[in-house]
C-alpha cells in the first residue's frame, strides 16, 4: 500500500475545491482518502465553528465523488485546528492510500487511522480516556500494517473537550468530571498524549493522580488537538513499513508536509 500526500489551500471556511480538483484530475480517488489534517482561519477556541464547516465540506466532497456511504465517510479522521490569525495560510493536508507496493527491502511512509470508543465527559482527564486512546492507537498501527512501535514517528489526534452541556449530561447520570470546562482543552490533549505513550510502550499505564500532573510522563511522537465537534478520538498515525510503495522514503519525510 502506498501513501499519497497533498496539501491544498482553503480559500474560505467551507472550501473543499482543492480536494475536489485533486480527485477530478486523478491524483487519487475519493475512496482512497483515509485522513485529513487541516488548519482553518477560525480563532482556535472552543467556539470556533470553522472547524465544523471545513469538516462538513470535505466529507460532502468525498460522498459526492466516491462510493462510500455517509457512515463510512464519517469514520474518516479529519483533524481540524483553528487559529491562523493572519500568519498561517488556511490549508489541509490530505492523505490517500492505494494498493501499490514497493521493494520489501525498503521502508517507506505508511499511515494508519482509527476512531476510538466514545469518550464520555467523565472520561476526560482520567484513566478511562488513556485506555480508550491507547486501544485506538494500536488499531491505527494495525491499519497501517506496522508491528513495531519503534516504527511509529508521528501520531496526530483530535479529541473532545468539555462543554456546559456535556458536564450537565455527566451529572444527570450521577457522574462527575475531572476538571473545569475552561481547563478541559489542555487536559484532553494531555490525557490523549499519555494514551499514545501507553500504546507505543513509551510509558506504563499512569495512575489517576499522575494524569496531567506528572510531567515526567509524556509521548515523544504525539501531536494532540481537541474540540467540541466530536465525541471520539480521531487518530492519524504515521510510521515506516517495509514494502510500502509511494514517493516517501520514511515517515520523517511525511512529517514535513504537515
Amino acid at each position: 500500500m502506498a501513501i499519497e500526500v497533498l496539501k491544498v489551500e482553503l480559500k474560505s471556511v467551507s472550501d473543499a475545491s482543492g480536494l475536489e480538483k485533486a480527485i477530478v484530475e486523478g491524483k487519487f480517488r475519493a475512496d482512497e482518502v483515509i485522513g485529513v489534517i487541516g488548519k482553518t482561519e477560525g480563532n482556535g477556541g472552543v467556539n470556533d465553528f470553522t472547524r465544523i464547516l471545513a469538516d462538513q465540506a470535505f466529507r460532502r466532497t468525498l460522498l459526492k465523488h466516491g462510493k462510500r456511504d455517509e457512515k463510512a465517510v464519517n469514520q474518516i479522521p479529519m483533524v481540524w485546528s483553528g487559529g491562523c490569525d493572519g500568519v498561517i495560510t488556511p490549508h489541509a493536508t490530505i492523505f490517500a492510500r492505494n494498493e501499490k507496493t514497493g521493494p520489501a527491502s525498503k521502508s517507506r511512509l505508511a499511515i494508519g487511522t482509527a476512531m476510538s470508543e466514545v469518550l464520555l465527559p467523565e472520561d476526560i482527564g482520567r484513566p478511562a480516556m488513556v485506555e480508550k486512546v491507547a486501544a485506538a492507537v494500536k488499531s491505527a498501527m494495525r491499519n497501517a500494517g506496522i508491528d513495531d512501535p519503534k516504527d511509529v514517528h508521528y501520531v496526530q489526534t483530535k479529541t473532545p473537550l468539555l462543554t456546559i452541556e456535556s458536564v450537565q449530561d455527566a451529572e444527570s447520570r450521577g457522574k462527575h468530571v475531572a476538571c473545569e470546562v475552561h481547563d478541559s482543552m489542555g487536559v484532553s490533549n494531555g490525557t490523549t498524549a499519555l494514551g499514545i505513550a501507553v500504546a507505543l510502550g513509551e510509558i506504563k499505564m499512569p495512575k489517576a493522580e499522575e494524569i496531567c500532573r506528572n510531567l515526567n510522563l509524556y509521548s515523544s511522537v504525539a501531536s494532540c488537538s481537541s474540540g467540541v465537534e466530536l465525541t471520539q478520538a480521531q487518530i492519524v498515525l504515521l510510521g515506516n513499513k517495509a514494502g510500502a510503495g509511494g514517493r516517501y522514503p520514511n515517515a520523517l519525510c511525511g512529517r514535513s508536509v504537515l
